[in-house]
């Protein structure tokens, strides 16, 4: 799976991003070199990434990845399960806050 993923914005930049509605996206922390927070998948990412903005704060960096093919939220629910699962892998722990451990965000 080949994703092209846009250039890192904050989050609270997430309006000058111009985001896609629908595809899947990554949150990280500059500070924290590439361990990811998040990964998630939306039909609507601008609206997700505001709600996440109340969870990550506004210096959490994003970046989203557009495929055509992303239309059907089960195709979307299978990249980013490969992602997880790639990262899973990769680093041998999920992002930081995956499955609502949001007590291990950097305040």
């Amino acid at each position: 799976m080949s994703l092209e993923w846009s250039e890192p914005y904050r989050l609270a930049e997430r309006l000058d991003a111009d985001p896609p509605d629908t595809g899947v996206y990554r949150i990280w922390y500059e500070e924290q070199d590439s361990t990811l927070a998040y990964i998630g998948e939306s039909s609507n990412i601008p609206s997700r990434l505001y709600n996440h903005e109340q969870t990550f704060g506004e210096q959490g960096l994003f970046a989203y990845a557009e495929r055509g093919d992303l239309d059907a939220s089960h195709k979307r629910q299978e990249i980013e399960t490969d992602l997880i699962g790639a990262y899973y892998i990769e680093t041998k722990q999920a992002p930081l806050a995956q499955f609502g451990h949001t007590d291990r965000v950097p305040p």
